[in-house]
């Protein structure tokens, strides 16, 4: 998804959409960016909004994490906003780089069961289920946390898909949005609610319409599932078939 503009010129646009010479002044006099810019904040409020609110497939990455013995707790990166669901990739033969299986994500009621169903269980090489729940407990970071289960018996490798939070935009940095009016329409309406012109929240208002356009486009479903699979948690086999999962719907 390629932008156009990047970041100054994005600020300089807004600004000037604005037609307010002081705020021009104190923002970019003689056309160029300062350092303590309110514009540069409020691009930035406007890309964190969106990547928060409307994860979308030019967001994702995927990262190596570490499933520590005896632990059923992974912290999760310092970006992570959201996983792509399923994202979890687990080698489940030590040493076999093609042995990575996707885990099952489930709500965290499902998830206490799925803890008690396992718990005792020994020489567990990777977890089945996992969680997204609750953070690391340090006031500095508060990184979000990963719960699995069964609790693994050995170090277990793992690369997790997900939508990632931005870094902060550099000068020539190009954001990844849609498309660059919401960033200079935003900027101009943060620039008039400044000012006194607008009421408080009327970029807010702005903000929603984009969320009810991207719903209505389809956007943030990008990445996921076009269609909802059986949970096989739920139509599963009896223990000792050999049928499997989808049988009880009879004959194609």
């Amino acid at each position: 998804m390629p932008n156009r503009y990047c970041r100054d010129e994005l600020i300089k646009i807004g600004l000037s959409m604005a037609q307010l010479p002081n705020l021009e002044i104190h923002d970019a006099p003689d056309g160029v960016v300062q350092q303590d810019a309110f514009a540069i904040q409020w691009l930035q409020d406007i890309l964190d909004f969106w990547y928060h609110v409307c994860p979308f497939s030019v967001t994702v990455i995927k990262q190596a994490i570490n499933c520590t013995a005896n632990s059923d707790t992974i912290i999760l990166p310092s970006d992570f906003i959201l996983d792509v669901r399923n994202g979890l990739l687990v080698q489940t033969t030590p040493g076999d780089i093609n042995s990575y299986r996707r885990k099952r994500r489930v709500p965290l009621q499902k998830f206490i069961n799925r803890q008690l169903y396992y718990q005792g269980a020994t020489n567990v090489n990777c977890p089945e289920f996992y969680c997204i729940v609750g953070n690391d407990g340090v006031t500095e970071t508060q990184y979000q946390t990963m719960k699995v289960a069964p609790t693994p018996t050995i170090n277990t490798l793992c690369y997790l898909w997900y939508y990632k939070l931005p870094a902060k935009l550099e000068a020539n940095q190009r954001p990844q949005l849609p498309y660059d009016y919401m960033a200079t329409e935003y900027i101009r309406i943060r620039a008039h609610e400044w000012q006194g012109l607008y009421d408080p929240g009327t970029a807010q208002k702005f903000c929603d319409k984009l969320v009810s356009w991207a719903k209505a486009s389809g956007l943030m479903n990008e990445p996921e599932d076009d269609e909802i699979p059986f949970d096989e948690q739920v139509y599963q086999r009896h223990r000792g078939s050999q049928s499997n999962t989808y049988n009880w719907m009879g004959d194609r």
